[in-house]
């Protein structure tokens, strides 16, 4: 009888770490394409770990958020609120986060940790925070499918639909920030 249920445990056990495997990657799995890229024309940055992007935003006395939007004010060095962004641009209002920060960075610290290139008469910068991606297979940060699959094409309509608002405002470059799940700790 112990033997029999220690084989059932060991097989429910298999039968469960085995069931994410076979579950087939959809195209919303996967981290950004140079195909997507076609469509969306983001210029693209990094926090090149996600550690590094965790620790700035606490900084910041927020909460790493990811699957949103900023402005930045590059020439004054200066995290748009929400309200302070809606004024800038209103047609951004539904892919910006509503979050104050209360960044203080140099113009240096800021492109160090995001890992752009920045035009020289930019003002404002719309930065959009993707979902961390996993360097090893390339897919997105909670990618097993079912309801995190759900999220993840929500996350990509929102991308997507920043992308399509902004390529009306010819004067802020947008950018699409990758978050590498490097120096990712699950709690």
């Amino acid at each position: 009888m112990k033997y029999s249920l220690k084989i059932l445990l060991a097989s429910l056990l298999f039968a469960h770490t085995t069931s994410y495997a076979d579950v087939p990657l959809t195209k919303e799995m996967k981290s950004f394409t140079a195909q997507d890229n076609k469509l969306e024309q983001w210029q693209r940055g990094t926090t090149k770990r996600f550690d590094t992007f965790e620790q700035f935003f606490l900084n910041a006395g927020g909460y790493a958020t990811y699957q949103t939007g900023y402005l930045f004010d590059i020439r004054n060095t200066h995290w748009l609120s929400y309200e302070e962004a809606i004024k800038v641009a209103p047609d951004l209002k539904s892919v910006l986060n509503n979050e104050q920060l209360n960044v203080n960075i140099t113009r240096e610290e800021f492109l160090a940790f995001t890992n752009i290139q920045v035009p020289a008469n930019a003002h404002y910068l719309y930065l959009y925070f993707d979902t961390p991606t996993d360097p090893k297979d390339g897919t997105y940060l909670y990618s097993e499918g079912g309801a995190f699959t759900k999220l993840l094409i929500e996350a990509n309509k929102r991308r997507k639909s920043a992308a399509l608002t902004l390529q009306k405002h010819a004067t802020i470059p947008w950018y699409l920030i990758e978050i590498p799940l490097i120096g990712f700790n699950p709690q």
